[in-house]
Formats: structure tokens, sequence, C-alpha cells
């Protein structure tokens, strides 16, 4: 397929090329361009798939043509999924990526700023760590490029690219209820990160929404730290229980790999009583033999967003701060 250029463009509109290369450039105030031709020329562009030449750009202004990706924890199939989905849509725009691991940690989250910042990355991709907020005030500040993508701070307006973890916990969790389920433990990560806060909140409102009470001794707190010693501690606690519980919804994938893997192990005979669900899934979840309802995160929309707002900010420091926010699919049916 031939690629679309400035050329083409200015032609579909019978304008010259010097007037597209100007909106493009984020120079149509300056050239004094009506809002109305600019709103054309990009609607034009983005009608016939163009995608401006960032690297022949990056030779004339002198930029990195790289970008910096801190991931919460890369060895997590959901981040690791996620990087290269960053990493495959930054180069369709010319772009490298370089990465890094801030395991949850604040302090190192912030020295990975300031070592992409100093190889003059010309924009940042973040998954943010609890406590980052003093790191994402600086950039905001600064007007540094930078997304961030899973999580956010409500207090800094940026640009965010994120799934609707709210809905997304309360239709699995609402879809148990449905099916008979009454007595739903939880068993929640790193709380205090607003993703996983609205998680808790999604399964809350819908057993609210159900006539169901709230029993905080269903709900299990894991840390990132000690994240497989706490989900054993977690599993075993519930399982003292399994007379009155009937279902155990994780709220992401490395807990419900933890807690199966826990529960295989020590009492897999449980599993003919308990149903078990997870926000989002793992990588051999469908070849598991158990019954399972598990969350589906639109992971290459999450990187295609993130690498689109980048650039945008790259472009022009004027643009207005954008929050997307996706959908989850879920399975409905048992396996």
């Amino acid at each position: 397929m031939k690629k679309v250029s400035l050329e083409d463009i200015s032609k579909e509109l019978g304008v010259s090329k010097t007037l597209v290369s100007f909106v493009m450039n984020g120079r149509a105030k300056e050239k004094r361009i009506s809002e109305e031709m600019t709103e054309k020329v990009l609607a034009k562009a983005k009608e016939m798939g163009y995608k401006a030449n960032y690297l022949a750009r990056a030779l004339r202004t002198g930029k990195s043509n790289t970008l910096g990706l801190i991931m919460a924890d890369i060895s997590n199939a959901f981040f690791a999924k996620l990087a290269r989905s960053i990493e495959n849509e930054a180069n369709e725009f010319g772009y490298n990526v370089i990465f890094g691991s801030s395991d949850e940690d604040s302090v190192k989250s912030g020295k990975l700023i300031e070592v992409f910042k100093n190889k003059k990355v010309d924009g940042l991709i973040i998954c943010p760590a609890m406590d980052d907020i003093k790191y994402i005030k600086r950039l905001q500040k600064e007007k540094y490029p930078y997304v961030l993508v899973d999580r956010y701070f409500a207090d800094v307006k940026s640009n965010v690219v994120v799934v609707n973890n709210q809905i997304g916990s309360y239709k699995i969790v609402n879809d148990q209820i449905k099916q008979g389920k009454k007595k739903i433990a939880m068993v929640n990560f790193n709380v205090g990160l607003i993703n996983m806060d609205d998680r808790f909140i999604g399964y809350k409102e819908a057993l609210e929404a159900n006539g169901l009470q709230l029993d905080q001794s269903l709900v299990k707190n894991v840390s990132f730290k000690d994240m497989e010693k706490e989900t054993e501690l977690a599993i075993e606690e519930l399982l003292e229980q399994q007379e009155t519980i009937d279902t155990i919804y994780f709220s992401n994938n490395q807990l419900a790999f933890l807690g199966l893997k826990y529960i295989i192990k020590n009492n897999k005979s449980v599993l003919d009583k308990i149903s078990i669900c997870s926000f989002d899934s793992f990588a051999v979840m469908d070849l598991m033999e158990i019954p399972m309802v598990y969350g589906t995160q639109p992971i290459q929309e999450l990187g295609k967003y993130a690498v689109d707002l980048i650039m945008k900010q790259i472009e022009s420091d004027t643009i207005e701060p954008q929050e997307v926010v996706l959908p989850i699919s879920y399975s409905k049916e048992m396996m």
C-alpha cells in the first residue's frame, strides 16, 4: 500500500502542500490558517491514514527518535504484552523504545525517569508506582511529554490511557451473582493504586446492586513486595471459610495464578465447590482444566492510544490532556 504523503492530502483538498505541512506540524495558528481549514486538513489526513515521517523530522530538529517506557513489572505477562504493543506502534512512527521496570518501587521509578531524560528521550510512557505523583507533577511543570498508562493520578491532569476498571469488575462479579453466587471473596492487590481501588469499588457496587452486604472478612489485600507469600496466606484464610464462600475473585492475573497454584497443590477438591474469577488472564489460563471466568484487557489498543498521545505531545506542546478509557471483555461461559 502506498504511503500517504502531504502532497496527496493537498491534492485531495485543493490546497498547497505548504499549508498542509504547517497544519500537520502544529503551526496553523502561527501561519494564521483558519480553524475551519485546520480541521479539514486534519480530518482528511486521518481519513487517508497519514502518518508523519518522524524520522525525517528528527534529522531536522535533533530529536532522539526514542521513547522511554516504564512498566510496573515487566515479568508480568500483561505488562510484557503491553510493552510489545507500545514498541510495535512506536516503530510505525520511526521511534525506538527503551524499557525499564519499576517493580512497583517509586524510588526506582524516579531514577528511571531521570535516566531516560538524561538520554534525551522525546517522551515518556509510564505505568506509575503508587507514590510517583511527585515525579508526574514535575514532568507536568517541565512540560515534558508523558503519558500514563494502566494507572493515573486523579489530582494531576495528564494524558491517560486506561481500561474501565470499575465497570469491568462490576460486570464480572454481577455475572457471578446472577448465577446464584452469594458469598464472593476478593483477593486484591496493592490497595492505593487507583486501578485496584476501582476494581474493589466495582466488586462492592455489584454486591450492593444485588442486595448483598460487603463482608470485610472476605476481602484480602496483597502487596507486591511479598505477593506470593501473602497470596498463599490469603487463600489459606479463605479456604478455612470454604463452607461460607462460593467464589474467589482475583483482581489481577498474577494473584489468580498464584492463588490457583496454591489451591491445586494443597486442596484441589475445593474447586468443585468454589468458583474462580479473575479481572484479567494469564498465558496458560485456557489450558487449565478449571472452570473460570476472566476478563481480557484490550492490550493492543492500550499501546496504540498511548503512543498516539505521546506523538501528539511531541508534535505540539499545546495539546490538551486527554483521557482514553477502554472497556474490557470477559468470558461469561464456564469452560
